[in-house]
């Protein structure tokens, strides 16, 4: 399993393999494996340390497995879901700016709900941060989304049980769960060239864990059975 999961960059770096089936089939692939494989090893290692040579080689896997969770999720931000197409800024604003129209047309009656999510826009389009600025963002914005979420939740609930509107026939939950599409759209263009940069940087780094992995586990095989 830990040497199938090289086949994946080489399929997409060897001209020769590049027609070889969907490239999303052999990520799938590769994910599955990258966690079964792991398990494996842990199993096979007794879940004890016995040797530096066995230290370096687990803890090489470890490192190998929790960058690519986090290339999973950063991946995820910037395409069009797991398996999905890359994404680019300005099909998002294109979608964004469908979804401020129907938001727009829908809260007429709710003044203060609509001042809300103006609000977070502008506060969201603000200028395109630096990387260190763009991760204290990615923070800060998803606690800031979820402080107007309630608070548009609140007011719905008030005005949508005094008076029926026909934009909601489903009640405020459908107006909740309108609002937070809309918000999760704004967030998303907003930190879609952190990701972006984030996720360039995470490649650069993958990489050499990986050929790490594959060294460390060639010198172990190779002591355990010479020594």
């Amino acid at each position: 399993m830990m040497v199938a999961l090289l086949a994946y960059p080489l399929r997409k770096h060897v001209r020769w393999m590049q027609r070889w089936g969907a490239l999303k089939h052999w990520f799938r692939i590769h994910m599955i494996l990258g966690i079964l494989g792991p398990t494996m090893v842990l199993f096979h290692s007794t879940f004890h340390i016995r040797s530096p040579n066995a230290a370096v080689a687990l803890f090489s896997m470890l490192i190998v497995v929790f960058s690519g969770i986090v290339g999973r999720y950063v991946y995820s931000q910037i395409h069009f879901g797991l398996y999905g197409s890359r994404a680019t800024l300005e099909a998002l604003q294109t979608s964004l700016a469908a979804r401020s129209d129907e938001a727009n047309s829908k809260f007429h009656f709710a003044p203060r709900v609509e001042q809300r999510l103006l609000a977070f826009r502008q506060h969201a389009s603000q200028g395109e941060p630096g990387l260190l600025a763009g991760l204290v963002n990615v923070v800060t914005m998803g606690l800031r989304r979820r402080v107007v979420t309630v608070r548009c939740r609140r007011e719905l609930r008030e005005l949508l049980r005094a008076e029926r509107h026909p934009e909601f026939r489903g009640g405020a939950s459908e107006a909740t769960e309108l609002i937070s599409r809309y918000l999760r759209e704004v967030e998303r263009v907003a930190q879609f060239s952190t990701y972006e940069r984030l996720f360039s940087l995470w490649h650069v780094l993958h990489i050499p864990l990986i050929y790490l992995l594959a060294a460390s586990t060639v010198f172990h095989v190779i002591a355990v059975y010479m020594y």
